[in-house]
């Protein structure tokens, strides 16, 4: 699977960057593949890695006085064949 995750604390101000890198080391030090962009993170992993990895971001924020978070799942699956991020990106470029 590949998953999007959005992981937004609110009340904090508008400067989120320390938040998102909180939310990122939890991320890294998850060994799952990952991409960041703007607005989120690709993440490859499966049903079994997504909610605990959700879990431990949303606790390791609590730990830095967020009381408010929102978080967005997007999840993008197939079973007929092999499926990451970059062979998606290939079949892109392919295409254009």
């Amino acid at each position: 699977m590949i998953i999007e995750l959005s992981v937004i604390p609110i009340g904090v101000g508008t400067s989120l960057s320390e938040y998102v890198a909180c939310v990122m080391k939890v991320v890294q030090d998850s060994g799952l593949k990952y991409e960041s962009h703007s607005m989120g993170t690709n993440i490859e992993c499966d049903w079994d890695d997504i909610i605990p990895l959700v879990k431990k971001c949303h606790e390791e924020l609590k730990t830095m006085g967020v009381e408010r978070i929102s978080t967005s799942l997007k999840i993008s699956e197939r079973t007929d064949k092999p499926y990451t991020m970059e062979g998606k990106m290939l079949s892109l470029d392919e295409k254009l």
